[in-house]
């Protein structure tokens, strides 16, 4: 028969704050001791070997009946979790709820969808009310924009379409015995919307379609970048601005160079807090040769013509255009362009008439004629000049009346020309000219000569004396100017070199130019040397050696003298060179292009032809710049093939 259980005896709860600061004082559970360094530890309930300690009678029926102690290790185990719930509620704060956002970045018109989870006690999961609220970037104040509920399991999600960048975040209220919760900010990245559309009736080198972009939010007042692709990327070609509405329009220009597949963009670059940058999608345009380009392909054929054609800074049409080819009497059109920005449209040229002594109106020694080369020197502008000395006083001259021989060497030789067949389309460029330096219809080399003996004459008609003969040589040293004469404006030179295409004017300027630039004497390599200094400081390359283009070792290319004409469009003086060139009908254009609002310098030696200068284009209203060089045909051919070209730009291009 079972005896009576013995009484059972509820350890009393054991306080100990000796070791331990007021704040961390707490209760033990039954069998937990703490040492005096805070440790807790549990209580050995059998004696290790050889251990010697006191037991109750409780202590020794609990070990000899172990069934006897289970409801003080319940007991036990009830406290050490109530302990525990304690521990962690003094530990933490309030929970926490998860949020994500998908995508982190988006463009304005999509969507981001967000979703989280509040994690613990399964009383607490929901559904329970949750707010999604909304902090605007820069702005620090967050506004609710919507609210739900969770899922029995705590999670929730939300979609929303923010226009710009910031924020979101989710609270939970305190609902009942659930503590309030919230979650870490989650940052959203918004995009502009860069709409952007072409509006075009045809696709071909020359055409201007519109581009039109609008930019969402509204960016009014700020700006949009089209871009094209090169070889390092995207290139900003234009930047736009946005109008009232946010939107913008251009229309960019294709030409030759564009042919083929040409891809744009827009891109808004980041110019506020508001939005992250945007770029509108890739507009692909296939540009195609256009009807005058194909006519003139046909004009061309198989044959060796290079054709270039430019309209404000871009090439409308190539064909062999960098091929070097001989310009003929299109080098004086270059030579044109550097004496026009040298010297200037309304410089003249002076002609002295000098002496070393003058008293009382006789001139003891000789009267010096000098020549700074003035192509226009005649017989006329000797009698002008006679009167201006009777004018100043001159009434006698003990000497003679010398033409100078100084000033320009007498060179009248260049590179490439044809020996003895040159010099009969050219007479000896002189300082000092008289008559075109031709006399008795043959080219002189001593013009000094017979511009002293016309002065002479026209003095000797005014009733001047002279003593001696006429002649020619250097002039000395210490000569003041008795009287002078000006030549026209140089724009008025200009047109009487190149609508006839003077080659005796030409290489007379061209030494002026050389004297200029590199010092006395004028010579012909040095006019040759400063047009080609010219030019290359323009960026183009030519191989130069004369004034006027007679020259067979000189090489120019279609592409350079176009660009150099885009230079003299840019120029005040631009105007002044195209009204100095041939008109149809009118100059080396006599019999051509009648009609056709055209200003250009011909160019023609032994199988070589040249065209360049400006057409008017009727759909555009405006210049166009063209050049057309060829070799190995008849003048005949060569000058119908660039008539039709002229034509067919008058009519069809734009």
């Amino acid at each position: 028969m079972m005896g009576r259980a013995p009484t059972r005896h509820k350890p009393p709860a054991v306080e100990f704050t000796q070791s331990l600061p007021s704040h961390q004082a707490r209760t033990l559970a039954p069998g937990r001791r703490i040492d005096r360094r805070g440790s807790d530890h549990s209580l050995e309930r059998a004696a290790s070997p050889g251990h010697n300690r006191s037991s109750s009678p409780a202590e020794e029926g609990s070990a000899l009946h172990p069934a006897r102690n289970l409801p003080i290790a319940f007991v036990t185990a009830l406290v050490l979790l109530a302990v525990a719930a304690s521990s962690t509620a003094e530990a933490g704060g309030p929970p926490t709820a998860s949020l994500v956002a998908s995508p982190p970045v988006i463009t304005v018109g999509d969507m981001v969808q967000l979703s989280g989870s509040i994690g613990e006690d399964p009383s607490c999961l929901g559904p329970r009310p949750v707010q999604l609220e909304w902090q605007q970037a820069p702005s620090a104040a967050w506004t609710t924009i919507t609210s739900s509920d969770t899922a029995a399991d705590g999670t929730f999600s939300f979609s929303d379409g923010p226009q710009y960048s910031g924020a979101y975040r989710v609270t939970l209220a305190a609902v009942g015995g659930c503590l309030a919760a919230g979650s870490d900010p989650v940052a959203v990245g918004v995009r502009v919307l860069v709409d952007s559309s072409l509006i075009a009736s045809s696709l071909t080198a020359g055409s201007c379609p519109t581009i039109h972009v609008t930019v969402s939010p509204d960016k009014s007042g700020q700006n949009v970048d089209l871009q094209r692709p090169t070889g390092a990327g995207w290139q900003t070609v234009e930047t736009l601005a946005l109008d009232a509405s946010s939107s913008a329009s251009t229309s960019p220009c294709f030409g030759w160079d564009d042919i083929g597949v040409v891809r744009l963009r827009l891109r808004w670059t980041q110019q506020d807090q508001l939005n992250d940058a945007g770029i509108g999608i890739v507009l692909a345009l296939r540009i195609e040769k256009a009807d005058w380009m194909r006519r003139i392909d046909h004009l061309v054929g198989g044959r060796a013509v290079s054709v270039s054609v430019g309209s404000a800074g871009s090439f409308l049409y190539q064909r062999a255009d960098t091929e070097p080819r001989i310009p003929a009497s299109n080098e004086k059109l270059l030579l044109s362009m550097a004496l026009l920005d040298s010297l200037g449209p309304g410089r003249r040229i002076v002609t002295h008439a000098a002496t070393a002594s003058l008293q009382d109106g006789v001139i003891q020694g000789n009267l010096w004629i000098l020549g700074r080369g003035d192509p226009e020197i005649t017989a006329a502008r000797m009698a002008a000049l006679a009167r201006h000395l009777v004018a100043a006083g001159v009434q006698k001259i003990r000497g003679r009346v010398m033409g100078s021989t100084g000033y320009f060497g007498h060179d009248w030789w260049a590179r490439g020309w044809k020996r003895h067949r040159t010099r009969l389309y050219v007479a000896p460029p002189t300082a000092l000219t008289f008559q075109g330096n031709v006399v008795n219809g043959r080219f002189t080399r001593e013009p000094e000569m017979f511009a002293a003996r016309s002065l002479t004459k026209q003095l000797k008609r005014r009733g001047v004396a002279v003593v001696g003969r006429a002649g020619a040589g250097e002039p000395p040293e210490g000569l003041a100017d008795v009287a002078t004469i000006r030549s026209r404006p140089l724009r008025s030179i200009l047109a009487a070199m190149d609508r006839p295409s003077d080659n005796f004017f030409a290489e007379v300027l061209a030494k002026l130019l050389g004297a200029k630039s590199a010092g006395l004497p004028g010579t012909i390599a040095k006019g040759a040397a400063a047009i080609r200094e010219w030019v290359a400081g323009r960026g183009v390359d030519f191989s130069l050696y004369d004034g006027s283009g007679l020259s067979y070792a000189n090489r120019v290319t279609t592409r350079g003298i176009v660009q150099l004409l885009w230079v003299a469009d840019a120029s005040t003086w631009g105007p002044v060179l195209r009204q100095a060139l041939a008109t149809g009908g009118q100059g080396t254009l006599e019999n051509r292009l009648h009609g056709v609002k055209v200003r250009a310098k011909t160019g023609s030696l032994d199988g070589v032809s040249a065209l360049s200068g400006w057409v008017w284009l009727d759909k555009e209203e405006a210049w166009t710049e063209f050049s057309i060089l060829s070799r190995g045909m008849p003048k005949w051919i060569a000058s119908s093939i660039e008539d039709g070209i002229v034509r067919t730009l008058a009519d069809n291009a734009g």
